[in-house]
């Protein structure tokens, strides 16, 4: 039966899947023009270095997917804490540029409830040598 550790790493990843889906389909400067229209005009949308930010995000996120899966199917807890360590501190960092940095409304009271139940996931999760006797 999957521990809550091993649901928590395939729901992060998972979580990127909307967005990773349609810039595959359509492209990545498609997608956030369909989805923000009029946000960027066409001089932005056309320039090089546009595409190349929405590449790299893109990449990202693909990334974040596939590290949870790849961490869900590892045995070690060490290495699965340790993932999930590295995607929640991403994860909060892009919460906090996105809400935090880019918004005018602060939201750094979600951001410490978010934090905190990273951390209490992480503090909970059954070590692999905690029922083996030595």
């Amino acid at each position: 039966m999957p521990s809550l550790l091993d649901i928590s790493l395939l729901v992060g990843g998972g979580m990127f899947l909307p967005i990773l889906l349609p810039c595959f389909i359509q492209g990545p400067l498609q997608t956030f023009d369909g989805i923000l229209p009029g946000v960027m005009d066409s001089n932005y949308l056309a320039h090089p270095m546009t595409s190349h930010i929405f590449l790299i995000d893109m990449g990202k996120n693909l990334t974040l997917v596939l590290l949870g899966v790849w961490a869900y199917l590892q045995p070690s807890v060490a290495t699965k804490k340790g993932v999930a360590t590295l995607m929640s501190i991403q994860n909060l960092w892009a919460a906090f540029v996105a809400h935090g940095l880019a918004s005018p409304e602060m939201l750094g009271c979600s951001l410490f409830l978010a934090a905190l139940m990273v951390a209490a996931i992480l503090l909970t999760a059954p070590d692999a040598k905690a029922g083996k006797k030595k």
